[in-house]
């Protein structure tokens, strides 16, 4: 007991230090977007639940710029922390940054020119860059420095397991994906810059931290709630594609990259899980109940997130927990399958309980619920179901004229039968 609340106790220090921690740039500058991430949300949160509803449409109007600016500057400024003060590894770090620019212009020119060449050109030029940078991950991995650079042997990895549980992974959500979300079209101008604001918005907060893990992971302020709302809002096609560009992201901002198929569980399996938030909805389950959705949706999101860091833990990284059995005197963290499911219950558990509290207080705000559904129609129905809806509205009208119509004819009929009455009566 002793040793489990020592451990408890370097935790809750290292969470404590994060609101007041000024020791260098980039930890002042996480202490002062910490506070300031908390300050917008209350003021947020009041400005919904305290203005008028005829005003609400404004107040939606200047978070969304709030939003976007807040995000450009939280990126600006850790970017730059990041080249002043941390030490990046070329190989693994500029392949990624390059897909994460080809993938940023690529959705610029679909934006642009929606055109059938431009919508089959940038998928390719992107799974090029992806798979590029894989195999420079290869040889980062196969020349030994990347072992050298975590501090983990190459002999204590299961490549074996890493490959086979990464392609179970990315298979089943890949499956999910599709079929929780069948109709669905692709990318338009619409749902391609809400993903843009979405990811940027996870990024930014993503670098609000109450608490980081030695060897990668973190609690954030709700860092994976945009993109989980745009899988509720544009389907978990479009939510997978946005959560993997948004991991992507994450293995720039803080790498922990050892071999090639950790990295697909711990950036690509991982947080493209995140974007099948949506798929309670996309399966048509509890209708009209938003936040039922949202939760049951964000539990089978991190549950996948869960286990591809578990995964990733026990076969990659599993080999730390020696250390950590003799540091806290828990002979049990040597299991690598023990110390990878603690490691993981410290950070991904706190973090999904986070994002999913937040999220359902979000669309607790019914106009806001309303703007999300609004939105989320209009880019989700392919044109066969626009057409299909045109001709039952134009039905609609055409039996609501030709209703009309009969009653004007009875009425008609009526008032000819009570003049020939009164005229007999007359005469």
């Amino acid at each position: 007991m002793f040793h489990f609340s020592l451990l408890a106790s370097s935790f809750w220090s290292k969470i404590k230090n994060y609101f007041a921690n000024f020791d260098g740039a980039t930890n002042i500058c996480r202490t002062v977007f910490l506070w300031l991430t908390l300050a917008l949300t209350v003021a947020f949160i009041v400005c919904k639940f305290s203005i008028k509803k005829d005003k609400q449409p404004k107040v939606n109007k200047i978070s969304l710029i709030v939003a976007i600016d807040y995000a450009f500057a939280t990126i600006v400024t850790f970017a730059v922390c990041s080249f002043v003060e941390d030490d990046i590894v070329a190989i693994s770090f500029y392949p990624l940054l390059v897909c994460v620019i080809v993938a940023v212009v690529g959705a610029l020119l679909i934006a642009v020119k929606p055109c059938k060449a431009t919508k089959i050109a940038v998928p390719s030029v992107i799974a090029a860059a992806f798979v590029a940078a894989l195999v420079c991950l290869i040889v980062y991995y196969t020349s030994g420095d990347a072992s050298e650079w975590n501090w983990i042997s190459k002999d204590d990895v299961n490549s074996v397991g890493l490959y086979v549980s990464a392609a179970v992974l990315v298979a089943g959500i890949a499956l999910l994906a599709f079929f929780s979300d069948r109709g669905a079209k692709g990318f338009d101008s619409r749902s391609l810059a809400f993903a843009a604001v979405c990811v940027a918005l996870s990024f930014a907060l993503s670098y609000v931290r109450f608490f980081k893990m030695p060897m990668g992971g973190s609690i954030t302020f709700a860092s994976m709630l945009p993109v989980m709302l745009y899988s509720y809002m544009f389907g978990t096609r479009k939510g997978v594609v946005a959560g993997l560009i948004y991991g992507v992201l994450q293995a720039v901002q803080d790498p922990w990259i050892l071999h090639p198929a950790q990295f697909l569980l711990d950036y690509g399996a991982a947080f493209a899980a995140i974007g099948l938030t949506g798929c309670i909805k996309g399966f048509k389950v509890f209708n009209g109940k938003a936040r039922t959705q949202f939760t049951l949706g964000a539990i089978i999101a991190g549950t996948l997130r869960f286990i591809s860091h578990f995964f990733s833990g026990a076969f990659a990284f599993g080999s730390a927990g020696a250390g950590y059995a003799e540091e806290f005197g828990i002979s049990a963290l040597s299991n690598v399958y023990f110390y990878s499911f603690v490691y993981q219950c410290l950070y991904v558990i706190p973090e999904i309980i986070i994002v999913t509290v937040v999220g359902v207080i979000i669309l607790s705000s019914k106009n806001l619920l309303k703007q999300i559904e609004r939105y989320s129609n209009q880019s989700g129905k392919t044109a066969k179901a626009k057409k299909a809806e045109l001709e039952e509205v134009v039905k609609r009208l055409d039996e609501s004229e030709f209703v009309k119509k009969m009653e004007e004819d009875i009425a008609i009929a009526e008032s000819e039968e009570q003049n020939a009455t009164e005229n007999k009566t007359e005469e």
